[in-house]
């Protein structure tokens, strides 16, 4: 049965779905709302899906199943800002890691990404995190081993979950084929506790919520919108990264523009001034430095729009290297097996790594691994290793590497 409330059109106002995949079937809910919290049921609806799209509630066909959703929002003159998705609970692992509390967010993601990363024969995952008292607390947390980590500062502890790399790919085709920007890939457990959010509920008015606690998973999934997803398995930290580094790029390009043509005008300004003076009063000295004045700033604007330039010359060298880093930061999180990374440095294109291994195979087969990447202009060298002896009769013997190398620039 089709149960639908179509609200007023009001301006600055968001609508979000959540589709929720069940048999052979969907739950769709539409909630809309200003910024700060939902105040509306769009839409409550039970979706009857093409023959052999879904299959035991996965994707089979995602694009096929885009298509006739682009169409099915069309035939209903829906707008959708943003769609949020769910992964079944049965395929999501979580567990918790303790880290130390004095790490940049950069060190955290790196930290995981080393502990998370799936074997090279094991199926892709996509991974999040979260400071355990972010996480919801309704959702069921597995137990893991937690590494035994020694710092001088106070652990924090840490929560994670992963994904199939395929399920998440699948809901990415879908959103794609209907034109839809999905904004996460949650557990289906993080969206159903949502609904127990008594805050993000009284929002709704008793009827409309009534109506949508009928699909309360696609209802969860909604309000994430508003209340922000536990875990969300889209790469949400680097889209945000990427958003802000075109902000900041979009508004040099005005910001330089605008300088230039400021300095043309008051060039122009200041010789028409010159100009004028001279044919008024026939002064010529004081023309002639009225002229060097004008000379002056434009030679102070052309000063600036040149630093300008070159300060767009090195931020677009920096974005060249930040793949080229990236492809062996993913390396040495795949090859962390036996290896211990103490200190990485990176200044401009001259990158440094240092560490510890348990033996100097490990360190000697890491240096080759790298070395298979092309974006080197100079190949990593195994500039140091050097055997430490314990401190203690019960430690073991490590080795003490270095390894440098030169990456690429301009490439």
């Amino acid at each position: 049965m089709v149960r639908t409330i179509w609200p007023r059109r009001r301006s600055l106002r968001l609508a979000v779905g959540g589709f929720d995949l069940r048999d052979d079937a969907a739950h769709w809910v539409v909630l809309t709302g200003a910024v700060h919290a939902a105040d509306s049921v769009c839409c409550a609806e039970y979706l009857a899906l093409p023959e052999g799209c879904v299959t035991q509630g996965q994707l089979v066909q995602p694009q096929v199943l885009g298509l006739w959703f682009k169409d099915w929002l069309h035939g209903r003159d829906l707008h959708i800002d943003a769609l949020y998705v769910a992964v079944p609970d049965a395929e999501v692992v979580r567990g918790t890691l303790r880290l130390s509390s004095d790490l940049q967010a950069d060190d955290v993601a790196f930290q995981m990404a080393a502990e998370l990363q799936a074997a090279p024969d094991a199926p892709a995952v996509c991974w999040d995190y979260a400071a355990d008292d972010r996480v919801l607390h309704a959702s069921p947390v597995m137990p893991a081993p937690e590494p035994d980590i020694t710092s001088a500062s106070d652990p924090r502890m840490y929560a994670w979950a992963t994904a199939p790399r395929a399920r998440v790919d699948a809901w990415q085709q879908f959103a794609l084929a209907a034109g839809l920007r999905v904004s996460a890939v949650m557990p289906r457990d993080d969206a159903q506790a949502l609904t127990q959010h008594s805050a993000l509920m009284a929002q709704l008015s008793p009827a409309h919520a009534g109506l949508a606690l009928q699909y309360d998973v696609a209802l969860g999934l909604a309000l994430g919108a508003w209340h922000g997803a536990g875990f969300n398995f889209l790469p949400h930290r680097a889209m945000q990264q990427q958003a802000l580094r075109r902000h900041w790029w979009q508004r040099m390009t005005v910001g330089t523009l605008s300088g230039a043509l400021v300095a043309v005008g008051v060039a122009v300004w200041m010789s028409h001034m010159a100009a004028s003076l001279r044919d008024e009063i026939g002064d010529m000295a004081a023309a002639e430095q009225v002229l060097k004045q004008a000379r002056s700033a434009q030679k102070e604007a052309q000063a600036e729009l040149a630093d300008a330039q070159a300060l767009g010359q090195w931020l677009h060298g920096q974005a060249l290297v930040q793949p080229h880093t990236l492809q062996w930061s993913r390396v040495l999180a795949q090859h962390s097996q036996g290896l211990w990374v103490s200190e990485v440095n990176q200044q401009q294109a001259h990158w440094q790594l240092k560490g510890e291994a348990l033996s100097a195979a490990q360190a000697q087969h890491l240096a080759q691994q790298l070395k298979g990447l092309d974006i080197w202009a100079q190949a990593p060298e195994l500039r140091h290793l050097e055997l430490t002896a314990p401190k203690s009769a019960v430690g073991l013997s490590v080795w003490h590497f270095r390894i440098e190398a030169d990456l690429k620039v301009g490439v």
